[in-house]
């Protein structure tokens, strides 16, 4: 049996979700080399902060996941696994961060520290606390949404890096010799070429595509809290996603450490998971329908008022009067 939500997410969304990010490709197949040539400016500091921040979505979804299986397996007999996932979880993604602000950011430890416990626990704690209210089995769906969409977009494009071995754009500044390869040629040519530049720091090719907005594309799961809980607006939380996506994608091509073809690419690679897993569990409706009207508070106060008038009848209803027995043997 279908389950029926009290908010969706609308299919347009999705569909110009993956539009958007295809559009960006057919783009950077022939710009990819003059937009970066344009906008390249290695020392922005916003751009930096974003290139630290942007792995935190998709460690909030595996740590969401963690505090969620809490919940899931709160009265059964392993109920410690969920504590240790979560913990697991939770742990590594302030690890990752921590690294990630003292490269970017050239921070001192004690600092980075502190920002990569508050980005990676904290949106983690609130995921947990907004879906408090759904049941059980949407803890569930949600918990292999978030698994689905993080776990396996960060692992595809992980060995996408490695197979295309595409170097970035500021290794090509660096070196004048090195060709520009295109997004749709895997260029194992360049890294037979400079090998010592490949052993010395292989992340110089690991350009295509682009694990920041893999990552960042994750924030588009917070679109499931409306439609789990019934709380919140679905187009809001969309369009904050989308726009903060598009920021992030930019601000990987101002360092040069991403071509359009590279973040579009892993855009696509989390948003396609994301649409596919909607579609599978029945959370998306018609675009014409209104999402925040689907279902609103008339319908709360609909069921009291019919609940009262049921109550109302119950002490209306007449107390059934026995009949009075006559002693017709006297007469």
């Amino acid at each position: 049996m279908e389950t029926s939500y009290r908010k969706h997410i609308a299919n347009s969304w999705l569909i110009a979700g993956i539009l958007i990010g295809i559009a960006g490709l057919a783009i950077g197949t022939f710009f990819d080399l003059q937009i970066d040539q344009f906008i390249f400016s290695p020392d922005a500091t916003w751009a930096r902060f974003l290139a630290a921040a942007a792995p935190a979505p998709a460690f909030w979804g595996i740590g969401a996941a963690g505090l969620l299986l809490i919940d899931v397996l709160n009265d059964r007999r392993c109920w410690y696994i969920g504590w240790i996932f979560a913990f697991g979880c939770l742990a590594g993604g302030v690890v990752y961060l921590l690294k990630s602000f003292m490269d970017e950011m050239q921070m001192a430890w004690l600092p980075a520290w502190g920002i990569a416990l508050l980005l990676d626990v904290l949106p983690c704690l609130l995921y947990w606390f907004l879906m408090r209210r759904a049941s059980r089995e949407d803890k569930i769906r949600c918990i292999i949404i978030l698994l689905i969409v993080c776990v396996g977009s960060m692992l595809i494009v992980q060995v996408a890096k490695r197979v295309w071995a595409r170097p970035r754009f500021f290794v090509l500044e660096q070196h004048e010799n090195m060709l520009f390869s295109p997004w749709y040629k895997p260029d194992s040519q360049a890294k037979a070429e400079f090998a010592s530049l490949y052993a010395a720091n292989s992340d110089y090719f690991r350009s295509f595509p682009s694990g920041h907005s893999q990552s960042v594309t994750c924030l588009f799961l917070w679109a499931l809290i409306p439609v789990f809980t019934g709380k919140g607006s679905t187009n809001l939380a969309m369009a904050l996603s989308l726009i903060l996506t598009m920021v992030t994608a930019a601000s990987r091509m101002v360092l040069g450490a991403h071509f359009l073809s590279d973040v579009c690419m892993g855009y696509l690679i989390t948003f396609i998971l994301f649409a596919i897993c909607c579609w599978c569990y029945h959370l998306t409706r018609a675009p014409e329908e209104d999402d925040d009207d689907y279902y609103d508070d008339d319908y709360d106060e609909d069921y009291d008022e019919e609940a009262q008038d049921d109550d109302y009848a119950d002490e209306e209803e007449p107390e059934k009067v026995q009949p009075v027995k006559t002693d017709t043997s006297a007469a």
